[in-house]
C-alpha cells in the first residue's frame, strides 16, 4: 500500500477501537468531551446564578432607597441574566443527553444521515475491523496536526467508505458517483482583521444524494481517487480539478446526480 493507506492491524484496532466497534469508540470519545463540556457549563451556570443573586439583591436595595433612576437598569440586568441562565441550562440538558447515547443511537443516527438501513451500518462496523480494511491517512505531519477533521483517519472496507466526519456518514463504494477535490473556507481573526483560510478536501457523493468530505493533501487525494476508481470505474473525479464551495459545488452535484 502507499504512504496514504495502511491495512487494519491488531495494534491499530486495539488503540482506536478497543471495544471492537467504530461507533462504540466514537460514543466514548463524545461522552468524554461532553462530560468536560458539562463541567464547564455547570461552573458557568454557577457564576451566572451568583451574578443574578447579586443583581436581585442590588435591585431590592435600590427599591428600598427609592432610586427609581437606576431601578430600570438593574431590572434589565436581572432579565438578561435570567435569559443567560436558562440558555445555559438548555445547553447543559443537551450535553447530558449526548452522554446518555449508546452505540445503537450513533448507529441509528449514522444510518439516517447515510440513507442506509441500520443493517448496512452494522455490516460496515463488522468490516471495519477486518484485516482487509484500509486505513485512510489523508493528512500527514504538520498538515495532520492542523487539520480541521475531528478524526484523522478514514476507513475503506470491502463495501463501504467512511471519512469519519462528525455525522459519521457511511457510503457504499458501489453507490459512489463522485470523488473529487473540494476547496472550502473558514475565517480566523488576526488582530482586528478577519483572514480567509482555504482548505483542500476530498469530496464524496453517492447516488442517493448523500455526501461527505475530509481534509486531504493533493497526493493523498489523487491516490484515493485512483483506489476508488479501481473498485468503481463509474466514479467521476471532475478531471482532477478543484471544486469551489457555493455555486460551483451546487452545479456539480446537480450535474452528477442527474447524470448529465
Amino acid at each position: 500500500m502507499s504512504d496514504f493507506f495502511a491495512e487494519m492491524n491488531e495494534d491499530y484496532a486495539k488503540k482506536h477501537f478497543p471495544s471492537g466497534s467504530v461507533f462504540e469508540s466514537a460514543s466514548k470519545v463524545i461522552k468524554r468531551t461532553s462530560i468536560f463540556s458539562a463541567i464547564c457549563m455547570v461552573l458557568f451556570e454557577a457564576a451566572v446564578l451568583w451574578g443574578l443573586a447579586w443583581a436581585i439583591g442590588r435591585t431590592m436595595e435600590l427599591m428600598a432607597e427609592g432610586r427609581d433612576d437606576m431601578l430600570g437598569v438593574s431590572i434589565g440586568i436581572c432579565g438578561v441574566l435570567v435569559v443567560v441562565a436558562l440558555a445555559v441550562l438548555a445547553f447543559l440538558w443537551f450535553i447530558i443527553k449526548q452522554t446518555r447515547k449508546k452505540r445503537e443511537d450513533y448507529m441509528a443516527s449514522s444510518a439516517k444521515r447515510s440513507k442506509l438501513p441500520e443493517s448496512e451500518i452494522e455490516e460496515f462496523d463488522r468490516q471495519a475491523l477486518a484485516s482487509d480494511c484500509c486505513i485512510l491517512k489523508l493528512k500527514a505531519g504538520l498538515d495532520r496536526v492542523l487539520s480541521n477533521a475531528g478524526s484523522k483517519d478514514g476507513l475503506l472496507t470491502r463495501d463501504y467508505i467512511y471519512l469519519a466526519d462528525p455525522a459519521q456518514t457511511v457510503i457504499r463504494v458501489d453507490n459512489l458517483k463522485a470523488c473529487c477535490f473540494y476547496d472550502y473556507t473558514y475565517f480566523i481573526t488576526v488582530g482586528r482583521r478577519q483572514k480567509t483560510v482555504h482548505c483542500l478536501a476530498i469530496y464524496l457523493l453517492a447516488s442517493n444524494g448523500v455526501s461527505t468530505f475530509s481534509d486531504t493533501t493533493q497526493k493523498a487525494g489523487e491516490a484515493l481517487m485512483a483506489l476508488l476508481k479501481e473498485r468503481n470505474s463509474g466514479i467521476d473525479t471532475n478531471g482532477g480539478k478543484v471544486l469551489r464551495e457555493g455555486r460551483d459545488m451546487d452545479q456539480y452535484r446537480k450535474r452528477i446526480l442527474e447524470g448529465k
